[in-house]
């Protein structure tokens, strides 16, 4: 590993010394995505980032996906995330950009809502307010190693009920315990929005879900992170949960998302696959 890194608490590593702005050579890129993988979440400083440099930087990850905030409203590459509207002006609580805005303070996995997850996301930090506004990470696959193997044993085979119907989405159903397609590790896949279980009655499965989401979600086990204008994060949705935290929405704040689409469905983790 050639690229330089400051360890982070939790988990994470902040990049140091490299331009992201510039096309890394394809054997440091190859680092920096093994990089995301391992670490879950890798932060780098870009000041002078321009939006076609990050969507640029994002294509080299994969696909980049096609996002709606609301009424078709989509971009090719880079979301734009913010309270303030085109001129300036901030936007009403009633108006849908704001409802979105609000379902981002649950946790979550960009989206889940579709049978191919996104794979990674790069939010970059364009306008922030002068408190509030922090974006909250968790390790899911920290929480599976966490568990006692009688834990992980019960949770094979079982599938969340992803539901983004108060965003006129269907139902979707994805594995508790993915394997991940690139390391192979196992770790769970759940989040705020998968409040039940198939084939559980909605208590049983709401409890258990409810639980494991709070143990991955311990506050000693959470990275939270105060964005600096510049600021930009990558992270691996396949292992990773996130959320905002809530600001005044009369001070303006804008983010810039690009967002890189899965490969394949989720596949199931089961007994038979490494434990590391």
């Amino acid at each position: 590993m050639t690229l330089r890194v400051r360890p982070m608490a939790p988990f994470g590593v902040e990049l140091l010394g490299v331009d992201l702005r510039r096309d890394l050579p394809a054997s440091r890129l190859g680092e920096l995505r093994r990089l995301i993988v391992e670490e879950g979440l890798v932060l780098a400083r870009e000041p002078s980032m321009t939006p076609e440099e990050q969507c640029r930087l994002g294509t080299r990850f994969g696909q980049i996906e096609t996002l709606s905030l609301d009424g078709g409203r989509r971009s090719p590459g880079v979301l734009i995330v913010s309270n303030v509207a085109d001129d300036g002006s901030v936007l009403g609580a009633s108006d849908a950009r704001m409802r979105t805005l609000a379902l981002n303070k649950r946790w979550h996995t960009d989206s889940s809502f579709r049978e191919i997850p996104a794979a990674f996301s790069l939010l970059r930090a364009v306008r922030v307010p002068d408190t509030g506004g922090d974006t909250f990470f968790a390790s899911l696959r920290r929480a599976w190693d966490a568990l006692t193997p009688e834990a992980r044993t019960a949770l094979y085979g079982l599938r969340a009920v992803h539901d983004y119907t108060d965003m006129g989405l269907p139902l979707i159903a994805h594995p508790i315990v993915r394997a991940h397609p690139e390391s192979g590790r196992p770790g769970l896949f759940l989040s705020d929005h998968a409040p039940t279980i198939e084939g559980e009655t909605e208590s049983r499965g709401r409890a258990l879900l409810k639980r494991l989401l709070a143990g991955c979600t311990r506050e000693t086990e959470v990275y939270r992170h105060t964005w600096s204008a510049g600021d930009l994060v990558l992270w691996d949705n396949r292992s990773m949960l996130h959320r905002a935290q809530g600001f005044d929405e009369q001070s303006a704040r804008t983010m810039h998302h690009v967002r890189i689409a899965g490969t394949e469905p989720v596949i199931a983790a089961t007994s038979g696959h490494p434990t590391w």
